[in-house]
């Protein structure tokens, strides 16, 4: 008779123990989300409190962290950052330039495929990034080839074997024609078109390879016409354009970066007597400047123009795309970008560069504070040096020229490689081609400041932010 009493007793008191527990953790949570975050975490916002752009929601649904067993970056993050870390003096920098290139070229060379590409389709991981059909890895695979050829065309004016790498690279890439879209709102295809543009002006702009200019005078008119065709209704480029299948996509997805690196792949074509369609590029323009924000970052999207205090539209999350941006609008004359800009926005990469580069490497896209993804590393950095290269001349850019070539030197892997995200197999291929063109700029910098210089000087320590983050 008493038992089940008993037993009804020993659940209330369970019953009321869990209630208090309970409790007793939401107290301690409110508690710490009351508590003033320290400098050093601010800015950063807990992934479920975040509405992701939908460009984001569609690449990291596709990503599954536990089944990737694709290489990380083998230099660690330290706890740092590398915006206090010292730079090298000029004939330091210049040494260590030099043999980061000469690695980069070797692996290069020994992963050349044998039909003459670069990069696979093949990947370590179960579930990958969102491809609506196949067809993305013909634009995938293009704009790889494309990019790993460009880096491949100085070295190949003095080097037998990156001549023959080339060529047997440009023959792969002539056979391809013109790479299309996946589907009526997914076209990765426009990494293609503009990689192509900037090889094609690259062929055409060096007096060595005449023989290979009619053909690639072919390709820069044809990808001339796609890049018009394939621009959105607002003027700029995306690689989606979800919810909307037209003949020309809609500019709801379009990106600062695409638009960005597109504009500056035009404006090579036009140096090669390429016929730029009236309209163009004003018409970038216009897109661009509704992205700019005046912290002097630039917002991801035209989609998420309005959400200003984003945390991917802050600088922190914007360091890797606002070279590209800055560069596209300084080379179009565009008001309010000058020389002090360039320089400024490579100043805050440097500063903020912490967080990209904790980026770098990770599987997820835009998993990182800020949400930084690996993916644009080093895009951003490759764009961070034709900043350099059109910034005012003086102290402040040679430093900056020095600090990012030694950021390339500590990101090689052991192998000669780059890397900075699992991209099917095309990942490590690349970023190799952008960290060699990086590279490719910075070195007769680094040669200039060495003839100034005598190969010393003093190396000043680098200034602390000079704004607060983000």
């Amino acid at each position: 008779m008493n038992t089940p009493r008993n037993v009804i007793a020993l659940l209330t008191q369970l019953r009321a123990a869990a209630a208090i527990t309970f409790m007793a953790v939401i107290a301690g949570c409110a508690q710490r989300v009351a508590t003033p975050a320290a400098p050093s975490d601010a800015g950063t916002v807990p992934v479920s409190s975040v509405v992701a752009a939908p460009s984001m929601v569609a690449e990291r649904q596709q990503a599954d962290a536990a089944v990737v067993t694709a290489p990380t970056p083998q230099q660690a993050t330290t706890a740092t950052p590398p915006a206090l870390r010292p730079v090298p003096d000029p004939q330091l920098s210049f040494t260590r330039t030099q043999a980061a290139q000469a690695r980069g070229r070797a692996w290069t060379l020994a992963n050349q495929r044998p039909d003459g590409s670069f990069g696979t389709f093949e990947s370590p991981r179960a579930r990958e990034i969102y491809l609506d059909t196949q067809a993305s890895h013909r634009a995938f695979h293009t704009a790889t080839t494309a990019l790993v050829c460009w880096s491949l065309v100085v070295p190949a004016r003095t080097d037998p074997a990156c001549n023959a790498a080339l060529l047997r690279g440009l023959t792969w890439l002539e056979a391809q024609g013109e790479v299309g879209r996946a589907s009526g709102n997914t076209f990765y295809s426009i990494w293609a078109h503009t990689y192509l543009l900037e090889l094609a002006s690259a062929i055409l702009a060096d007096p060595a390879r005449t023989a290979d200019h009619q053909a690639w005078r072919a390709i820069l008119e044809r990808e001339v016409q796609v890049a018009r065709r394939e621009q959105s209704a607002e003027g700029g480029w995306a690689y989606y354009d979800f919810n909307h299948v037209g003949q020309n996509p809609s500019g709801h997805e379009s990106t600062s970066f695409n638009t960005g690196a597109m504009i500056e792949s035009l404006l090579n074509a036009r140096a090669q007597g390429a016929d730029i369609p009236a309209g163009t590029i004003a018409d970038a323009l216009t897109c661009m400047e509704r992205m700019r924000i005046p912290s002097g970052s630039f917002a991801y999207g035209t989609y998420a123009e309005l959400n200003v205090a984003g945390d991917y539209n802050k600088v922190s999350g914007a360091s890797g795309r606002l070279q590209v941006c800055n560069l596209a609008l300084f080379r179009s004359d565009a008001k309010g970008t000058d020389g002090e800009t360039l320089l400024r926005g490579v100043e805050l990469l440097r500063e903020r560069h912490f967080y990209i580069e904790i980026a770098r490497g990770r599987v997820m896209p835009h998993e990182a504070f800020y949400r930084n993804s690996g993916y644009y590393y080093f895009f951003g950095h490759y764009y961070c040096a034709r900043v350099l290269q059109l910034a005012p001349a003086g102290p402040r850019r040679d430093l900056l020229v020095r600090w990012l070539a030694e950021q390339m030197a500590i990101d090689q892997n052991r192998d000669g490689s780059w890397f900075d995200y699992p991209l099917y197999g095309y990942g490590f291929a690349y970023a190799t081609g952008f960290a060699m063109r990086t590279l490719e700029i910075l070195e007769p910098m680094i040669a200039e400041q060495v003839r100034a210089t005598g190969g010393t000087g003093a190396v000043p320590m680098p200034p602390q932010s000079s704004s607060p983050n983000p």
